[in-house]
Parts: structure tokens; C-alpha cells; sequence
């Protein structure tokens, strides 16, 4: 997957996850912190994808492509936001942001022929369903188009 995929996802994920536990911004407040953590999930998405220097030589590897790293991320996300930064409404919207962009990354490169190591480190054998052979543009549009979507349901720009 490329960026846009990537990006796409995250905010697929990230506004779907607020939209079907109704967590629903009903305040400026409310959806300006929904709006400043979705440009951190979309953002966040693509750092997953930092791993590749030297050649590609630590690329997917479980320590950036894990369900490991996810429950990891998304653990110190809330411990930072909740106990060190007392950030109170933040804390559910920044770590729901974080679930979402390495979830969404691990998930969607699954999709691909190189698969991740969902299990990793306790099994480095790569996983997935392998559907796509590299990025197809199409795929990466898909799901940009679709995660806009669901960010403009959840503000109400699109009834459903």
C-alpha cells in the first residue's frame, strides 16, 4: 500500500470506529479533538513505513507490523494522554487515532502479496490475505475515497 491507502485506511478505521460506538462529537470541542486526532491517525499511518532504509533490509518486520506493536502503541498512547498528560476527552480520540493508523497499516499491508508478521515476535511467518501483488493505485484511491466518506458521515455531511 502507498500513502494514500495508508491515509485512507486510518481514517476508515479511525471515523468508523467513533461513528458505530457513537462516540459523536456534539460540540466544537468535541469535533475540533476528533479532527486534530484523525490528522494524527492519517498522519501516523505512514510511519510504519519508515523501517524501510538500508535497502528495505527491516521492512515489515514485527517490531513496525505486528498486532504486538499495535497493542503496544495504542497501550502507551493511552498511558501518556491519561496518567502523564491528564488530557481527559483527548485521552479517548488520541488513542483511538493510534489504534487506527498502525492498525489500519498492519491490516492493509496484510492484504498484499508480501504479507506482515501478524504474530511477531512470537512468530516471525508472514500473514495475510495476500490479495494484491504491490500498490494498486486503484486500492490506495479506494480507500482515501472511502475514509473521506466516512469522515464526512460522521460529521454529518453525508445522512445515511
Amino acid at each position: 500500500m502507498e500513502k494514500s491507502g495508508h491515509f485512507g485506511g486510518s481514517l476508515l478505521l479511525y471515523f468508523g470506529i467513533l461513528y458505530v460506538t457513537g462516540w459523536r462529537g456534539d460540540t466544537i470541542e468535541t469535533l475540533g479533538l476528533a479532527l486534530v486526532a484523525a490528522i494524527v491517525a492519517a498522519c501516523m499511518s505512514v510511519k510504519q513505513d519508515a523501517d524501510n532504509f538500508l535497502w528495505g533490509i527491516f521492512h515489515r518486520t514485527w517490531v513496525t507490523h505486528s498486532l504486538t506493536t499495535v497493542l503496544f502503541v495504542t497501550g502507551v498512547t493511552y498511558i501518556v494522554f491519561a496518567d502523564l498528560l491528564h488530557a481527559g476527552a483527548m485521552t479517548l480520540y488520541m488513542t483511538i487515532a493510534m489504534l487506527s493508523a498502525t492498525l489500519s497499516h498492519v491490516l492493509l499491508d496484510s492484504l498484499t502479496k508480501g504479507g506482515v508478521p501478524l504474530l511477531g515476535p512470537f512468530d516471525d511467518k508472514k500473514r495475510g490475505l495476500r490479495w494484491f501483488k504491490g500498490s494498486n493505485v486503484l486500492i490506495n484511491w479506494a480507500f482515501m475515497t472511502a475514509g473521506l466518506a466516512m469522515a464526512a458521515i460522521y460529521f454529518g455531511l453525508i445522512r445515511l
